[in-house]
C-alpha cells in the first residue's frame, strides 16, 4: 500500500527536478519515494541538515542506520583499472 505525499517548491525548481527525473528516466513521484525512503534508512539528511550524527547513533534501531562516509574509508577499496574496459570482460557473457 502507497501514502501520497506532497510538497511545495518554487516553479523554477520543480522543472529542474522535473528535467533530472526525466533524464534520468524515472517519473518525479519514483525520485521523491527514492529520497524519502534514503532518508529513512539513513535516519536524518546524508548531506549535512537534519539529525546529528549523535541522533542517529542513539537511534533505538541501530540496524538501519548507516554510519556517514568518512574521507579516506573508501582508501584501498576502490581503484582504477589500467585499461579501463577490462573489468567489463570479465560481464561480457551475460551482457550478450
Amino acid at each position: 500500500m502507497t501514502a501520497l505525499v506532497s510538497a511545495r517548491v518554487d516553479k523554477a525548481t520543480k522543472q529542474q527536478f522535473k528535467t533530472m527525473c526525466e533524464s534520468a528516466g524515472i517519473t518525479q513521484s519514483v525520485a521523491l519515494g527514492m529520497i524519502v525512503k534514503n532518508l529513512v534508512d539513513y535516519r536524518g539528511f546524508p548531506f549535512g541538515a537534519g539529525v546529528s550524527s549523535k541522533k542517529r547513533a542513539a537511534a533505538p534501531d541501530k540496524t538501519a542506520v548507516r554510519p556517514p562516509f568518512e574521507f579516506g574509508s573508501m582508501a584501498g577499496k576502490v581503484w582504477m583499472a589500467d585499461d579501463f574496459d577490462a573489468p567489463l570482460d570479465d560481464f561480457k557473457e551475460y551482457m550478450e
